[in-house]
């Protein structure tokens, strides 16, 4: 698995407000995809064909994403507001 270092800079810290911002405006984004007109197998099938093949240590020296991989990660942007983000009290 590649580690992924994120340094933020020490005299401009992004303030935590604009990080639960984009995390919420990406959750309702997601959640109105998936509510539109099309269905969530044509999103699947659109963003599997315009994804780019992968190496894979399975039998496909190349292949691209499962749709349930793809189903998956849907579904995972759709939660991020609820997995990491407190009600927040009107």
């Amino acid at each position: 698995m590649k580690e992924i270092k994120v340094i933020q800079d020490e005299i401009k810290p992004v303030p935590v407000e604009v990080l639960a911002e984009a995390i919420k405006s990406i959750s309702e984004g997601i959640k109105k995809l998936r509510n539109g007109v099309l269905k969530d197998d044509a999103l699947i099938l659109l963003i599997q064909h315009a994804s780019p093949t992968i190496k894979s240590s399975g039998y496909k020296a190349n292949a691209r994403p499962t749709p349930k991989q793809i189903r998956a990660v849907l579904e995972g942007m759709e939660h991020l507001e609820k997995t990491y983000l407190r009600n927040q009290k009107s």
